[in-house]
């Protein structure tokens, strides 16, 4: 089970991770070079899909100026270091609730029942016989909806164990590895865990759970125009998607409060924390940065915060 999860835990800060910007001053696409502020060599920063299974690693081909700033560096950054080793971290985490809860403790009447319905339908297992922790229900659910709309259009269950091996940013990270690049990343294993498992409450747990479940209208956008957005390499187009994601969440009172949370802690003060360690990266390695496409918008994406460190940071053709 657990050989399956780094995909899923893409996934799953994918789903969760928003960015909002009025900005309309970012022309470009999903590949941007950083250059200045003393750099004797560009470095390159892309913005990477890892959403669904519809757009793989093979999608890069079609990204303008790939190849050449990939072979262009000497060091490749992503989001998490030493990814191949997620299956020992994963195997150390407990996923399942602690002895003296229950599903019944975490949800009134209404939800109990929502649940237990999705559940009995997806997974053919009732609610009272779930033991999984909500944020770690969340992921298999997740992955379960995925499995069966490939299965729906007619993929066999090799080629889509296939597909789960050449997720973008799995693909990258395996590609820099195999040109001996000097491969790193801007979290561990473990801080990316924490954001996913806190020692937290298990109720809020459970509440997030079944608004992501009941909110097709913020799925449909998630999956749907999000994937479009970025298929169209337009930078604008996934800021505009993003406003839409942001004005569903706010039309809902009880949703508002935890989006904003979301926010802060998955997306700004992750690029805040990014771009501090950034500069001394690529000092003296031109490096090849690669990162979920929603960092890069925004007043406080990736790309704002590095030009306010002085760094020209272009569209890169």
């Amino acid at each position: 089970m657990y050989k399956n999860l780094v995909s899923v835990l893409v996934l799953f800060f994918a789903f969760l991770s928003c960015s909002f910007s009025s900005q309309k001053d970012l022309e470009g696409g999903v590949l941007w070079e950083i250059s200045g502020n003393g750099l004797e060599k560009p470095s390159y920063l892309l913005g990477t899909w890892h959403g669904t299974f519809d757009i793989l690693y093979s999608y890069v081909d079609s990204i303008p100026g790939f190849q050449k700033a990939f072979d262009a560096c000497t060091q490749y950054v992503g989001e998490a270091e030493n990814i191949d080793n997620m299956e020992e971290f994963m195997s150390s985490f407990d996923p399942k609730l602690p002895r003296d809860t229950s599903y019944t403790n975490l949800l009134d009447e209404p939800e109990y029942s929502f649940l237990d319905s999705v559940l009995v339908s997806r997974m053919n297992v009732p609610l009272d016989k779930m033991y999984l922790k909500p944020a770690f229900l969340a992921l298999v659910l997740g992955q379960l909806e995925e499995q069966a709309k490939l299965v729906k259009a007619g993929y066999s269950q090799g080629q889509i164990d296939s597909m789960r091996t050449q997720v973008m940013d799995v693909v990258l990270y395996t590609s820099a590895k195999d040109k001996q690049y000097n491969v790193l990343g801007l979290e561990t294993i473990k801080e990316q865990l924490d954001m996913l498992f806190p020692e937290g409450n298990l109720k809020e747990e459970a509440s997030q759970l079944i608004i992501a479940l009941r909110d097709q209208k913020v799925q449909t956008l998630l999956i749907d125009e999000l994937h479009s957005a970025y298929r169209s390499q337009d930078i604008n187009r996934i800021v505009d998607c993003e406003k839409k994601i942001r004005s569903a969440f706010q039309d809902e009172p009880l949703y508002s409060k935890e989006y904003d949370d979301f926010l802060e802690k998955m997306i700004d003060q992750r690029n805040r924390d990014w771009v501090q360690k950034l500069p001394g990266l690529i000092k003296d390695n031109p490096t090849f940065i690669a990162v979920g496409v929603r960092h890069l918008p925004g007043k406080n994406g990736v790309i704002c915060l590095l030009r306010e460190k002085g760094y020209r940071v272009e569209a890169f053709r």
